[in-house]
């Protein structure tokens, strides 16, 4: 079948047209019209002070340059949305923004020179264009990375333009032209300074038959749209959807009249009476909720010895993912047959690093760390080289595509280099937003050159900061998010740091999940080098401790692989954290932690509360009629009175965390016990057992 490919840089002629709903009743009859928003990096000031950096680059003080800072400059995102209506896939290799080719003002520099690896970095820098057409591109924020998805675009179906920019454009308007066929290009005119609505978070089913959608308004407030598009179909009549105003997020669910195949990639659109419009774009993905670990057991034996020990420790920890790096004997058993077959039987997935279509893994892995990477493109000014592997990134996610035919999702990790602004450069390039915010690596970090500042770390907001600025920036996409496990055995030039504490480790875990994360893992097993993994036997209390969470977690794992983070009204003591998740229509998941404490070079000190109660006003259209806990023991009765509008939960005696769901689901916590019963129980009492020994 022929293919439409528009070469760089080639403009024929422009259909203009304002930013408007594309309000076709099916995309086949109608006509390409472009459609357009700017969405700028949300702030969050209140994280500032934990924005540290250990480079090389220094002030003209000889003062290590601190990168973020409340009122820094910051960038945003530009989307664009049109039809292709020619007869023939298409396959975009250019996009113009202000008229100027992108494919031609983001060039990659000419001579790779990032460590002496493949890396090509990208950057208006190396551009040849004509100085004015490189001004327009500076005054519209100058543009980073852009990408188009699909990779290819069908007959009649829509497609995205993400256009990343470095700084808010210094424009109120904008126009994005893609080109559809040789002699026409579609186009939007976006106006940066009005904020439309968006899709905080969309997941689905596990058959992909119904669509769990979250919305916001620029008015802070929960807006109900009035209409609900997908791929262009009004489907309004097939939607539950709720708002109250009371709770900054609309919850939407969908009852497709057919599935989705898996990796197929739709679009969503919100029409409200105000006139603002919400769409994006996402791949069809239901991984569920993932619970991983890094590295593996690297003791010498036979890999048949060795690796089915390895497998075996992971299942009895209710870990459900292998990540990756993983050297030695457990390695080469799990790339056996027998390695592929217990996994299979274990049910845990894998990630992969590469193109293996045979054994169907849960996600490839982009890449790791590019933020670090950037740094080393030492031929940009330092400002300027956050983001510059962006445009090879997405030449790499081109060639998963290509040569994947499970349409597998790709996951990209972010490190923590040019803090905060790495999480918003990469958030939406990849399908799985990932990054690492490793709490304890963060304090070792205060510790040996920084100490003055220790007090934003007394307690790992580190985690929840991340994720939270992650989430935000990556919407609606899912979000994956890695926490530390090892001992840092450096030596005493290096200030040598203990390993993470359990208590660290739930409150994590719990901040993750209330950031919006539906994966998580851990770096790393390997109990070995100067990263003292979890693997060893002095660190079993923390691996314990991981293997209680991921009972507890994996069988709340339905409502957080298909709820969202909203602000539901919580009144709480003090020094009692509390935040929620929607999930659907019909429940509402409550995460309550012990703000209580405190951590050193020594452990956590946790002072336990007695008598704690919460009162949650739940969203308008909904009256729970079941309250109940989940715990590494299952699902448990807890007190729980209404009055008025407010439901108060009598907790007790909080020690450090709670997880409380509020459901109108009549038999949503049997089917959770079920469940757990089945796949947790057992390994809970063993690691019990274990751990009295």
């Amino acid at each position: 079948m022929e293919r439409h490919r528009i070469r760089p840089g080639v403009l024929i002629a422009w259909t203009v047209l304002a930013l408007g709903a594309i309000n076709q009743g099916t995309v086949a009859d109608s006509p390409a019209v472009g459609q357009g928003v700017y969405r700028p990096d949300e702030r969050f000031e209140e994280f500032s002070p934990l924005w540290r950096e250990g480079w090389s680059w220094k002030d003209e003080g000889g003062e290590r340059v601190r990168y973020g800072h409340p009122g820094m400059p910051l960038g945003g995102y530009l989307f664009a949305w049109f039809i292709n209506d020619g007869p023939a896939p298409l396959t975009v290799d250019d996009v113009l923004l202000d008229g100027v080719s992108l494919a031609q003002g983001v060039p990659g520099e000419t001579e790779p020179k990032v460590r002496g690896v493949d890396k090509v970095p990208s950057s208006i820098r190396f551009s040849k264009l004509p100085a004015g057409q490189i001004d327009r591109l500076i005054a519209a924020g100058t543009p980073v990375w852009w990408k188009v998805e699909p990779m290819v675009v069908p007959p009649g179906r829509m497609g995205e333009v993400t256009i990343r920019l470095r700084r808010d454009p210094k424009v109120k308007e904008v126009t994005i032209g893609v080109p559809i066929m040789t002699d026409k290009i579609v186009s939007a005119r976006v106006r940066t300074d009005r904020r439309q609505p968006w899709f905080f978070s969309i997941s689905f089913s596990a058959r992909l038959d119904t669509v769990y959608a979250y919305l916001r308004h620029p008015s802070g407030k929960g807006v109900a749209p009035r209409a609900i598009r997908v791929d262009g179909e009004e489907v309004t009549r097939r939607c539950t959807i709720v708002a109250d105003a009371r709770v900054d997020t609309a919850a939407v669910v969908i009852r497709l009249d057919r599935p989705f195949e898996r990796g197929s990639y739709h679009f969503f659109q919100a029409d409200y009476d105000d006139g603002s419009t919400a769409v994006a774009g996402i791949g069809t993905w239901q991984l569920g909720f993932l619970y991983g670990m890094w590295g593996c057991d690297n003791s010498n034996g036979a890999p048949d010895q060795i690796g089915p020990r390895f497998l075996n420790d992971l299942a009895l920890h209710n870990v459900n993912l292998h990540m990756s790096h993983c050297p030695g004997p457990a390695h080469e058993f799990m790339n056996t047959e027998a390695g592929w077959k217990m996994l299979a039987d274990l049910g845990i997935g894998r990630m992969r690093e590469w193109i293996e279509p045979e054994h169907r893994p849960a996600f490839y892995f982009l890449t790791d760390e590019p933020d670090a990477a950037d740094f080393a493109s030492q031929m940009l000014d330092p400002a300027e080289r956050l983001g510059s592997l962006g445009q090879w990134l997405v030449d790499r996610c081109r060639l998963f595509r290509r040569k994947d035919k499970a349409a597998t999702p790709l996951l990209l990790n972010v490190d923590n280099t040019f803090k905060p602004e790495n999480w918003y450069m990469y958030a939406q390039l990849a399908d799985i937003a990932c990054a690492d915010p490793y709490y304890q690596e963060a304090v070792q970090t205060v510790w040996a050159g920084d100490p003055t500042n220790l007090g934003a770390y007394l307690k790992p907001t580190y985690v929840y900061a991340v994720g939270t600025i992650y989430q935000s920036a990556a919407a609606p996409d899912p979000m994956h998010l890695i926490l530390h496990t090892c001992r840092f055995d450096f030596g005493p030039e290096e200030f040598p740091y203990r390993g993470p504490t359990p208590q660290e480790k739930r409150v994590e875990v719990y901040y993750s999940v209330a950031a919006g994360a539906k994966q998580i893992s851990y770096w790393w097993y390997c109990p070995y080098d100067r990263y003292h993994g979890v693997g060893a036997e002095d660190m079993e209390p923390l691996w314990t401790q991981i293997g209680l969470l991921g009972a507890e977690m994996r069988t709340a794992g339905p409502l957080i692989a298909t709820g969202s983070p909203a602000a539901v009204p919580v009144k709480s003591p003090a020094t009692v954290w509390c935040r929620t998740l929607l999930v659907g229509t019909d429940t509402v998941l409550l995460l309550v932690v012990n703000d209580n404490l405190a951590s050193d070079r020594l452990g956590t000190v946790v002072r336990p509360r007695e008598k704690t109660r919460v009162a949650l006003s739940p969203p308008s259209w909904l009256t729970p009629s079941q309250v109940f806990e989940i715990d590494c023991d299952g699902t448990k009765d807890t007190t729980w009175t209404k009055t008025g509008e407010e439901v108060e939960v009598d907790l007790g005696r909080l020690d450090l965390t709670r997880m409380v769901v509020l459901t109108v689901d009549e038999g949503l916590r049997g089917r959770l016990q079920q469940d757990y019963d089945a796949r947790f129980a057992a390994n809970v009492r063993k690691l019990k057992t274990m751990t009295t020994k």
